[in-house]
């Protein structure tokens, strides 16, 4: 399901100053159905610009048609929650498969070289040794600065705002960024 690997870079936020953080950590608890590892290998990262990750993951299952994108960025400093910046960056929740067709130069340099970037995402283990993440200039914007220590936490949910949603995984993601 490298829908997760996708999604969770897509949402990903950086800072910078004197403390950097680079962390990527799975977060979806015992059972899920998708797991994640992997590593930031830009720090800190430049904005406008690129980070550098390497991401594995893992899913027992095929991409259910109504798969979601829910992530939260937040400075750390101040605990400010980055917005959505262009329906895709920032704390968004998006259908899957809607990012995948409508944002296809920013989700797929996060898939695995041999994975097609459509839906739906086939079960199996992926790695995406050189996925890159890219904050452009909206980023520049964001009240307070850009400069910090960022979280982002993506989930990826199925049946949102009903009885039966469900988290299928989530990925976590610790970074720095500062303008350039």
């Amino acid at each position: 399901m490298k829908f997760v690997i996708v999604a969770a870079l897509l949402v990903a936020a950086v800072s910078a100053k004197n403390i950097r953080i680079t962390n990527v950590a799975d977060c979806g608890g015992a059972g899920s159905v998708v797991s994640f590892s992997g590593t930031i290998n830009t720090d800190p990262v430049p904005v406008p610009g690129d980070m550098l990750a390497s991401l594995s993951f893992t899913s027992s299952i095929d991409s259910p048609d109504d798969l979601n994108i829910r992530k939260v960025t937040t400075r750390v400093a101040d605990n400010f929650e980055v917005p959505c910046l262009d329906g895709l960056s920032g704390t968004c929740t998006v259908p899957l498969c809607f990012a995948i067709e409508n944002f296809p130069n920013v989700v797929c340099p996060l898939f695995p070289p041999e994975l097609p970037c459509e839906c739906p995402i086939k079960a199996g283990t992926y790695n995406s040794p050189n996925a890159v993440i890219n904050f452009d200039e909206k980023w520049l914007a964001i009240d307070g600065g850009v400069n910090g220590d960022y979280h982002t936490v993506t989930e990826f949910v199925t049946a949102i705002g009903t009885a039966d949603e469900a988290v299928l995984g989530c990925i976590e993601l610790d970074y720095t960024l500062t303008a350039v």
